[in-house]
């Protein structure tokens, strides 16, 4: 998204419902990882959106790690890399979309436009 931060905040809450909250997971290999933006309130324990069963899974996948609850709600889910030492937010890497789109399938879901490789997926 293009522009100053305030019409990107007022994109990403009219896109998700409310004000955005930012969490970033480090991939197994420690050199990317998965920026995750949902509902602030997402994260309450009382929160009655629907869990995001499709965003949680990935993040399960790519990270290995499991998640002390679920993602709820509408997500945005941003690649992330390591540059200088820094963490710099962009695309999703080419394994993480082809992992989103096997999982989709997986799931039954909608196709997810962009390119869909098959790749090998880390299994419980």
């Amino acid at each position: 998204m293009p522009g100053p931060w305030p019409l990107k905040e007022a994109v990403l809450r009219d896109e998700l419902g409310g004000d955005p909250r930012f969490v970033r997971f480090a991939a197994a290999d420690g050199e990317t990882a998965l920026c995750v933006i949902s509902r602030q309130d997402a994260a309450d324990p009382g929160a009655t959106l629907p869990v995001n069963e499709l965003a949680t899974t990935l993040v399960h996948r790519a990270t290995r790690q499991v998640l002390p609850q679920p993602l709820r709600g509408p997500v945005v889910v941003l690649g992330a890399g390591r540059m200088a030492g820094l963490w710099r937010t962009g695309d999703l890497t080419d394994f993480h979309r082809a992992l989103l789109h096997s999982l989709a399938r997986e799931q039954g879901g909608p196709e997810i436009p962009g390119s869909s490789a098959p790749v090998e997926l880390y299994r419980d």
